[in-house]
């Protein structure tokens, strides 16, 4: 169990410590007459101990089909924030994390939706970047030559 310290308590209220539960039997008292008395709890007198016999609930924990996950695209913007635009790239990352977490809580809808929006940015990225890199170009090849003839 755990290393942390019990102090009993005077008012008769069960205390939590990390895993344990620690419940003051010693103050006895009159039960109110609404309450009826739970048929999982049997109380032992004579060690002061309590007994709780929970009946078997199944868990189901299901994983969704790994096949239905939508792309996240997180490798495609981390190509878009190194070589086209850092800030369409982090865009379409920080969308990409969202559709895997949500996917892993089980929502496949909303992890269809970060997932488009994930892949709207990684484009506007991409078509950002190509046109920073025509425009660069264009204009070292057009007024950079008309410059450097200047120049001579």
């Amino acid at each position: 169990m755990s290393s942390g310290t019990y102090t009993p308590r005077t008012d008769g209220v069960a205390t939590i410590d990390h895993q344990e539960v620690h419940v003051d039997l010693t103050r006895r008292g009159p039960v109110p007459n609404d309450s009826k008395p739970d048929p999982n709890v049997q109380y032992s007198s004579s060690s002061n101990q309590v007994v709780v016999s929970q009946t078997t609930v199944p868990i189901v924990a299901q994983q969704p089909d790994p096949k239905r996950k939508p792309k996240d695209f997180v490798m495609t913007s981390c190509f878009v924030i190194f070589a086209c635009n850092f800030i369409f790239g982090l865009l379409g990352y920080h969308f990409g994390v969202k559709s895997n977490w949500a996917w892993q809580l089980g929502d496949e809808v909303e992890a269809r939706k970060k997932a488009r929006t994930a892949l709207l940015f990684v484009i506007l990225g991409v078509c950002v970047g190509v046109l920073t890199y025509v425009l660069v170009f264009s204009l070292y090849f057009t007024v950079g030559k008309e410059g450097a003839k200047d120049r001579i």
